[in-house]
């Protein structure tokens, strides 16, 4: 029975890269390749269905370990724009107080 070890990684990675890709705006010069990646992804995906591994093979593992790489990357890219999205709101919020203070003494 064929082992979906690489399309169950490269499924998860297609799931983080959609997950990065709607958090990065569009205008983003990174945006288009993170679309590109994350389609080339879940094609891979999907031809790797049922594909008979051999997990010593030095190609598996490379791949393993670059996949889990790829995966932390994407990982630390997600954390670094929700901080950005959590100072933005930081941010708003001073704005809008100030806003209204300005309103008033004006």
């Amino acid at each position: 029975m064929p082992d979906d070890k690489i399309a169950l990684k490269l499924k998860e990675i297609a799931d983080r890269l959609g997950n990065l890709r709607d958090a990065t705006p569009v205008e983003s010069p990174d945006y288009k390749t993170i679309e590109e990646q994350y389609r080339q992804a879940s094609d891979l995906a999907e031809q790797a269905v049922g594909v008979a591994i051999d997990e010593a093979d030095s190609g598996y593992v490379e791949f393993s370990k670059a996949a889990a790489s790829a995966m932390a990357s994407i990982q630390k890219a997600m954390e670094g724009i929700e901080e950005v999205a959590r100072t933005i709101e930081k941010v708003a919020r001073v704005l809008d107080i100030a806003g209204k203070i300005v309103a008033r003494v004006v």
